[in-house]
């Protein structure tokens, strides 16, 4: 899936995947996600796809996060390992100097990371917050 409409459906070259995995699950035009990014960025005195913006607007959109700890002498969780415990919900998932999206167990990118290790997770929890983040923006 391919939010972005400048690029090819399976292709992207714009080092996007912040704005592209928030829009998917946020269920928001890439361009609303660019928006909340960069305003949020304006206010921080931070660029828009920094981990220290990102996180807070996924946090203020009711995205509660959690690292995944690798466990000695077990491999550490794919993103296809991911998918397959979360059935259900909607997550933006860090893998390696990437972010996807993953909604009710399938992921959403313009490549596939399956075999990539997770590394932390963000995951819609407060629903109020985010209700409350599409009203603010006229959504």
């Amino acid at each position: 899936m391919q939010p972005n409409p400048t690029e090819p459906a399976n292709k992207s070259k714009k080092g996007d995947c912040v704005i592209r995995a928030f829009s998917i699950a946020a269920d928001l035009t890439w361009l609303q996600a660019f928006d909340v990014l960069v305003e949020n960025a304006r206010k921080t005195y931070n660029i828009p796809n920094g981990q220290q913006n990102y996180e807070q607007v996924f946090a203020a959109w009711g995205f509660a996060s959690s690292s995944v700890k690798a466990v000695k002498g077990e491999s550490r969780m794919t993103l296809e390992g991911f998918c397959k415990s979360h059935p259900k919900g909607r997550y933006i998932v860090s893998v390696a100097n990437h972010l996807t999206a993953v909604v009710d167990g399938v992921c959403y990118d313009t490549w596939n990371p399956a075999n990539k290790c997770v590394y932390k997770v963000y995951e819609l929890k407060d629903k109020e917050a985010y209700n409350g983040c599409k009203r603010m923006q006229g959504l």
